[in-house]
């Protein structure tokens, strides 16, 4: 079991060895290998897509050599890629094709050339707009078209477990329910006719939309993949590290249920955080302490689901 961290908010505001190296002096081994910080949410929200994408797969993996170079050079893996989201908001068909036909292709390319095997990308957000028979026609469409590329790059996604912001409300999205989850991805492994599609199981998500991590966990099984690690208050999505809010009896995740779930689904992933927004909300000269604190969360935890 490997203890990971998303690259987030480390790279590309430092080049690659930079990065790398400050993640691996903290004692990490793995990366969540962010390339949606190339073509960030809220701009794709406002509309505001950038060139990065417009690059050719070619001219996209000379960009990332260098990355490719340093994670050999460190001895780090990546678990996952995240790719750029939403791919799909209502009324904007030009950017949503871009998103379906370039973004998100491209990007399983450059997972692959990085040897990533699992790709996290986001379901698409409609039930509450359009309804949620929609939304689940419009995620099975999207998705499905995605099948060929996953066998031509020898890659694998993972859905999340989605929130929404609904009016002032924080509301259930795709895969919050465990139901909803279980029927999609049993659904797109069957369309396949091989296991192509996970889980992406993210604590701070459970929170908000106030699942029970240990029912959760142990309905979805080893459908979870990958994890995504960070709490909040309940309140918003905040990514802060384990145990800012308390134990688990106020605000909190509960965590320890949360790791003896892990446990007994007997999940032999990589324990990953995503806590950017934590990191770098200390001054610039604390942040190598913050990763390693991160890290020995991640030590902890490994100690308590393998035993040592």
């Amino acid at each position: 079991m490997e203890i990971g961290v998303q690259t987030k908010g480390i790279y590309p505001e430092r080049n690659a060895k930079q990065a790398l190296q400050m993640i691996r002096n903290a004692g990490f081994t793995n990366i969540d290998f962010n390339i949606d910080a190339f073509l960030l949410n809220t701009d794709v929200y406002a509309g505001r897509i950038n060139s990065f994408f417009d690059q050719d797969i070619e001219e996209l993996k000379r960009y990332f050599h260098p990355m490719k170079e340093c994670m050999k050079q460190y001895g780090i893996c990546a678990s996952q890629m995240h790719a750029p989201y939403p791919v799909m908001i209502q009324g904007r068909e030009e950017q949503n094709r871009f998103m379906m036909e370039q973004v998100i292709p491209k990007s399983l390319a450059i997972a692959s050339y990085l040897e990533i095997e699992w790709v996290v990308v986001h379901p698409i957000k409609l039930q509450y707009n359009a309804g949620i028979q929609k939304e689940r026609e419009e995620n099975m469409k999207f998705f499905q078209t995605l099948i060929p590329l996953l066998e031509k790059y020898h890659v694998k996604i993972c859905l999340e477990n989605l929130y929404e912001s609904v009016g002032q409300r924080i509301a259930e999205g795709v895969c919050a329910n465990p139901a909803d989850a279980i029927a999609y991805i049993d659904k797109l492994n069957e369309l396949a006719g091989k296991q192509l599609f996970g889980l992406c199981l993210d604590s701070g998500h459970l929170q908000l939309t106030h699942q029970d991590s240990y029912r959760y966990i142990q309905l979805l099984g080893n459908r979870i993949k990958l994890l995504h690690l960070h709490e909040n208050d309940g309140i918003a999505d905040q990514h802060q590290m384990p145990y800012s809010f308390g134990n688990g009896k106020r605000m909190g995740q509960n965590w320890k249920q949360f790791i003896m779930a892990l446990k007994e689904i007997e999940f032999d992933g990589t324990l990953s955080f995503e806590t950017y927004p934590c990191m770098n909300s200390f001054p610039d000269t604390m942040a190598d302490k913050v990763l390693k604190t991160i890290y020995e969360i991640g030590e902890y935890w490994k100690t308590q689901i393998i035993g040592k």
